[in-house]
């Protein structure tokens, strides 16, 4: 194989050849801009196609992050000139049989303020051996993406970064051909914030056609942590600034340098209870001149079955709520519940300190912790409480009144799977952060080599508390090898494990089922979607169990809530 050059609408594109885990290889184009550097006037609005260029342009390397604090070690990284920019990888580049392969578009997560497309969380080295184009994007986060002002005449009504995925996926209508992929078998993927936008894509009207498939890993449009506000004057404020006319805000903002702004997105009260509306996510936009990503709320969407009609599978990890004992370490503010009203979904739109709200609050307590007082010996309940709240009942009620619409199905799973690629757990339990942290990020620095796996070594010595369950974010140990990644040993649970999950993954992309004939590696499983009647699921783990209803009595309790 040697280098690839494949022409798009927009030029020429000169790629590289890379091998997936099992030595086989395949072409990777990285760093290709699909908008214009959202720079100046384009700050905060939505993106525009990128221009043509002359000669060849060189995609071996990768392109930058979008403005943020790196995932891990929170320094600034990214920049906003070409940081809107997507990869590409595919084994072929020709189409020899006359058949195109299907696509696979990540949209990768981190709380609609982190992340990027960049290999060293997402590399394509486990998906890569399924025949599938695989492309991953980046989108604008915080401010950047998720600016939202009331005033319509200044052309931010928010949704900047989702409009950006719409213009990513019009980019794949378009070119992904000449990368041997077919433009009319396109799935959408995204886990935690990712999975949010993936169904808030699945909701809007502003991408029917862009794709036919899609997958949620972890995260619904229902979930309180993914559905933001009007947020300039928050942010003005947040910088010191004053001034409350919109139009005056705008301008401040527009000469800022980045830092400046990623440091100031970051100072509101952000600490996943579920009563507060975060500062920078999604919103429904206000009527303006502006194409609306979102003009309704997405229970409204979705009662009305006015969603875009494709296969979905959507599912979530068996104690996702793990996760917060990183926020309660690294945020502050943050700590094990006392007061139950923060667990109140601000969609309930209870007026805290009200009878009512007090009354559900006591029911929340007695239920997840009977008559025990919250506390370090009672942190598994709060897992479950914050698995429920922040993610579970959210998923639960999007599948339920979705499948009273649906003319496509509904795949549901659990992941309960937990082994040495499960990372997030071994971070969010670790007892000495700041050391394992330290390790990772000499790690990470070390590239490949002896040093590298001397730190690794290390932090997998570092004590910590090791909860039965998986934490949010560990089904994506089994996607994506990331710097943490070990070499996986062939036939080991963890190989067997990433085998499995690309299967599935790719079989629904591939044929919109995930199990669509008996396979030994699925253990033979048929995979049944849910019914008006029953939640029929799949739950992963060291095997494959079938069942119905998962986590059913903590959900009833959830309805409950919600039809009193």
């Amino acid at each position: 194989m040697t280098a690839p050059i494949v022409t798009i609408e927009e030029g020429q594109v000169k790629g590289k050849v890379a091998e997936n885990y099992q030595g086989g290889k395949f072409y990777s184009f990285l760093g290709i801009p699909y908008a214009k550097p959202p720079v100046g006037d384009r700050r905060f609005k939505a993106p525009v196609p990128a221009d043509p260029w002359d000669g060849v342009l060189d995609a071996t390397q990768e392109g930058p992050e979008c403005p943020s604090r790196h995932m891990f070690f929170a320094y600034q990284i990214g920049s906003e000139e070409n940081c809107l920019n997507l990869n590409v990888y595919t084994r072929d580049v020709e189409n020899k049989n006359g058949s195109l392969k299907p696509v696979m578009v990540w949209i990768h997560g981190g709380a609609f303020l982190y992340g990027s497309n960049k290999s060293e969380f997402f590399g394509p080295d486990y998906l890569m051996t399924e025949d599938i184009v695989l492309v991953a994007i980046n989108y604008r986060l915080g401010a950047f993406g998720f600016l939202s002002l009331e005033d319509p005449s200044l052309g931010v009504p928010g949704n900047a970064g989702m409009k950006d995925m719409i213009l990513a996926l019009k980019w794949v209508q378009r070119n992904i051909k000449n990368f041997n992929g077919d433009p009319n078998n396109v799935t959408i993927f995204g886990e935690s914030a990712g999975s949010a936008s993936v169904h808030f894509l699945y909701l809007s009207p502003m991408s029917k056609g862009l794709f036919h498939k899609a997958i949620c890993q972890s995260g619904s449009a229902l979930n309180c942590w993914a559905q933001g506000t009007s947020n300039g004057r928050v942010l003005a404020n947040a910088l010191g600034y004053k001034e409350t006319d919109e139009k005056k805000i705008l301008e401040y903002l527009k000469t800022l340098p980045p830092h400046r702004l990623i440091r100031a997105q970051h100072k509101p009260l952000d600490n996943f209870t579920a009563h507060l509306t975060r500062p920078f996510c999604p919103v429904v936009e206000k009527p303006s001149d502006e194409p609306a990503f979102l003009s309704q709320h997405p229970i409204e969407i979705i009662k009305a079955g006015t969603f875009n009609h494709v296969p979905l599978m959507m599912g979530y990890v068996s104690k996702e709520g793990i996760f917060f004992e990183a926020v309660r370490k690294l945020q502050p503010g943050a700590k094990i519940t006392t007061d139950f009203e923060t667990e109140i979904h601000h969609d309930l739109k209870l007026e805290k300190g009200s009878d009512k709200s007090k009354e559900v609050a006591n029911k929340i307590q007695k239920f997840y912790f009977g008559e025990e007082t919250p506390s370090e010996k009672t942190t598994d309940n709060m897992y479950l409480l914050k698995t429920d709240t922040q993610f579970l009942h959210g998923i639960h009620r999007s599948i339920f009144h979705q499948k009273q619409h649906s003319t496509e199905p509904i795949y549901l799973y659990r992941m309960s799977l937990d082994t040495s690629l499960n990372y997030y757990k071994t971070i969010c339990t670790a007892k000495a952060l700041p050391l394992l942290f330290l390790c990772y990020f000499l790690s990470y620095k070390s590239g490949e080599g002896m040093k590298k796996n001397f730190f690794m070594k290390i932090a997998k010595s570092l004590p910590s508390h090791r909860p039965t369950g998986v934490c949010h974010a560990d089904d994506l140990g089994y996607l994506f090898p990331s710097f943490l990644s070990p070499k996986l040993q062939p036939d080991s649970i963890e190989e067997v494990s990433v085998r499995r999950f690309v299967k599935l993954w790719t079989n629904f992309a591939k044929t919109g089922n995930p199990t669509p004939e008996d396979d030994q590696l699925l253990m033979n499983v048929r995979w049944s979607p849910v019914t008006k009647e029953e939640n029929h699921f799949v739950d992963i783990g060291k095997e494959l169990k079938t069942g119905t209803n998962p986590d059913f009595e903590r959900m009833q309790f959830w309805d409950t809530i919600y039809s009193s």
